[in-house]
């Protein structure tokens, strides 16, 4: 999960666990079940899993259709956090991917990490919105008005009824907060869903451009499945290796890449991200890692044979 899982927790004053994941970087329903049993037995009440769809440092994604169920069975509130590959599933063939999200309580993606919306826009769908209102509705004079909702409407109609308004300060901490869906319906109406599509599907099609690259290199490795637009590669080689291959790049400041951990190798990211990329920055970008790829081995063959 992403670290804000871990804050959040921290936030809450409540205990975390991490649940393993397989050989593809997924979380399964055995895994979970594994954990469950482990903390009902040391006398701890499990209350919320957090299921990941495009894991920050590979992009990989976990098996909802066997933790929903487990969820629902345990009575676990179980939050999909989809931040970047949400914006994904606007396109029909990634939709698969979501496989499962009947079973999810609550669901979040960040339209401005891939769907061409500036900082900051994070939509959140929850199934039932009662669940956060109960815990957070309180109603100060001072702040009650003619077009409110009445405290008895439970949402069951499929539209709200227009003199009423939905009382977004009840689904949160804060009590204000940002016209932040004006910007997103700007981006809607000016690319449209096929826009929006293509420029996802664009990207896609220049990470696997560039994973075909990486795999024609002996010298490097791909180390998780190319789903989306990103690329986790390294040298084959030692984790100090890397790490120097990386403050290569980065000091060299004509690309910028972020690294993550995954089995305990140190491994280099190549995420798409621009709304302008073409296919020209990627020859580019691995033609500048190639080339610092062979000064590096160079100077690491030299300093090894002189020690």
């Amino acid at each position: 999960a992403h670290s804000s899982v871990e804050r959040a927790a921290l936030i809450g004053g409540v205990k975390i666990k991490n649940v393993s994941s397989d050989d593809t970087f997924s979380v399964c329903g055995s895994a979970l079940k594994k954990v469950l049993e482990e903390d009902k037995a040391s006398g701890l009440i499990p209350f919320f899993f957090c299921a990941t769809l495009g894991t920050t440092p590979c992009c990989s994604f976990d098996k909802l259709l066997e933790l929903g169920p487990i969820c629902n069975k345990e009575n676990i509130w179980m939050h999909i956090d989809a931040a970047y590959a949400g914006s994904a599933f606007i396109c029909p063939e990634f939709r698969h991917l979501l496989n499962g999200v009947e079973f999810a309580d609550s669901f979040n993606f960040n339209p401005h990490k891939w769907l061409l919306v500036n900082f900051d826009c994070s939509a959140m769908w929850v199934k039932k919105r009662s669940n956060l209102t109960g815990a957070f509705k309180l109603e100060p004079l001072y702040l009650q008005h003619h077009h409110q909702e009445s405290a008895s409407l439970q949402w069951q109609l499929v539209m709200w009824v227009p003199s009423l308004l939905p009382g977004l300060q009840h689904w949160q901490i804060p009590l204000g907060r940002r016209f932040r869906s004006l910007k997103l319906w700007f981006v809607l109406r000016m690319y449209g869903v096929t826009g929006l599509q293509e420029h996802i599907r664009k990207h896609v099609r220049l990470s696997h451009q560039f994973e075909h690259l990486v795999r024609q290199d002996e010298r490097f490795e791909i180390c998780a499945e190319v789903i989306l637009g990103l690329v986790c590669f390294r040298l084959k080689g030692s984790n100090e290796l890397n790490e120097a291959l990386l403050k290569s790049i980065n000091e060299a400041k004509k690309i910028h890449l972020v690294p993550c951990h995954l089995r305990e190798k140190f491994v280099l990211r190549f995420a798409i991200c621009s709304r302008t990329v073409e296919s020209t920055h990627i020859k580019f970008a691995w033609q500048h890692i190639s080339q610092l790829a062979t000064d590096l081995l160079k100077t690491w063959q030299q300093n090894h044979h002189q020690q």
